[in-house]
C-alpha cells in the first residue's frame, strides 16, 4: 500500500529530501524506492540540499531515489549524481552508498545513453572506489570491470577517460581488482586506448600501465605477453624539450622493460636505442626533461642488460 506521507505531485529534489529524512532508516538493507501515486517529471532544486539540513545518508539515499525513479530527467539525474559525489570524498560515506544499494544503479548509469550522465556516474564509481576496499570488492562483486572495460571502445574519448579512472580506482594497489581485470582480458582492452588520436586518453592508458607494472615482476609479464610494449615503441618520438606524451611513454617503457623478456629483434632493439640516445641528448641539460631523461635512460640500461 502506498505511504499516505509520501511526497506527492511534482516530484523534486526538496520534496524527496523531505520524505527521505522523515522515514529515515540507519541501517536500510535494500535500495530506496519512491513510492508515489501520480508523480509528474522529475525536477531538482538545485539549492535544495543548501535550504535543508539533512545527514550524509539521507542525502545519499534521497539522491537514490530519484536516480532510481523513471520519472527523472536527465538535469535530475546529473544532479543527483553531483549530491552523491558531493559526499563520497569520506570513506565512510561511500561506505553508505553501497550498503543502499548504490552500486546497482550505478552499474546502470554507467552506460547511460546521455554521455554527461555516462561520464558522471563513472566519475562517482571512480571516487567510491578509491582507497575503500570495501566498496572496492562490492564494485568487482557486482561485475562492473566488464561494463568499464567495454566502455574503452566506445566513440566518446571522453567516457574513455572516464572509464579509465574508474578502473584505475579498481585495480591499482588492489590485488583482487588487478587479478579480475586479467581474467576479464582487461589488459587487451587497453591497447586500442594506446592507438588514440585523444591525448587525454593515450596519457591515462599510458601512465595506468606504468603504474601498474612499475612495482610486481608478474604485472610486468603479464602485460609483455600481451604485447603492449611494442605499441608503446610505436609511439616513441626523439623529440626537443618536454612532451607530456613522450614522458608517460617513457614512464611506460622504463616500468616494462625491467627484468623483461622482450623478445626484440636487433634491429628494432637499436631502433629504439636510437630513438633514446637522440631523447637523452637533446634534453639533459632541461630541468624540465629531467624525469624523461631518466626513465630514458633507465630504458638503455633494462634493455642492454637483456
Amino acid at each position: 500500500m502506498t505511504d499516505p506521507n509520501a511526497p506527492r505531485g511534482a516530484l523534486s529534489l526538496q520534496n524527496v529530501l523531505k520524505y527521505t529524512v522523515q522515514h529515515h532508516d540507519p541501517n536500510p538493507d535494500a535500495a530506496p524506492k519512491l513510492e508515489t501515486s501520480d508523480p509528474e517529471r522529475a525536477q531538482f532544486l538545485a539549492n535544495a540540499l543548501n535550504a535543508m539540513t539533512v545527514d550524509a545518508a539521507a542525502a545519499l539515499k534521497a539522491a537514490l531515489v530519484i536516480l532510481n525513479s523513471e520519472e527523472a530527467s536527465t538535469d535530475d539525474q546529473i544532479e543527483s549524481l553531483d549530491v552523491i559525489r558531493s559526499h563520497i570524498d569520506d570513506i565512510d560515506n561511500a561506505i553508505t552508498l553501497v550498503k543502499l544499494g548504490g552500486t546497482a544503479t550505478l552499474l546502470r548509469y554507467i552506460t547511460h545513453s546521455d554521455s554527461e550522465v555516462r561520464e558522471s556516474a563513472l566519475n562517482t564509481v571512480a571516487e567510491v572506489a578509491q582507497n575503500n576496499v570495501f566498496c572496492q570488492n562490492a564494485l568487482i562483486s557486482d561485475k562492473f570491470l566488464p561494463a568499464l572495460a567495454k566502455n574503452l571502445s566506445h566513440s566518446t574519448p571522453n567516457t574513455v577517460r572516464c572509464s579509465l579512472y574508474a578502473i584505475s580506482s579498481l585495480i591499482r594497489n588492489f590485488q583482487p581488482g588487478y587479478e579480475e581485470f586479467k581474467r576479464i582480458k582487461g589488459i587487451r582492452s587497453l591497447i586500442p586506448c594506446l592507438k588514440s588520436t585523444n591525448l587525454n586518453v593515450y596519457v591515462k592508458t599510458a601512465f595506468l600501465i606504468a603504474s601498474l607494472t612499475s612495482i610486481e615482476k608478474s604485472v610486468r609479464d603479464d602485460f609483455v605477453k600481451e604485447d603492449v610494449f611494442p605499441v608503446l615503441v610505436e609511439n616513441l618520438k626523439p623529440v626537443e624539450d618536454f612532451d607530456i606524451k613522450q614522458e608517460t611513454t617513457l614512464f611506460a617503457l622504463s616500468s616494462l622493460s625491467r627484468e623483461s623478456e622482450l623478445k626484440l629483434s636487433t634491429e628494432k632493439r637499436e631502433e629504439i636505442l636510437s630513438k633514446l640516445e637522440q631523447i637523452i641528448s637533446k634534453n639533459k641539460q632541461s630541468e624540465t626533461c629531467e624525469d624523461m631523461v631518466n626513465y630514458a635512460r633507465n630504458i638503455v640500461d633494462n634493455l642492454s642488460a637483456h
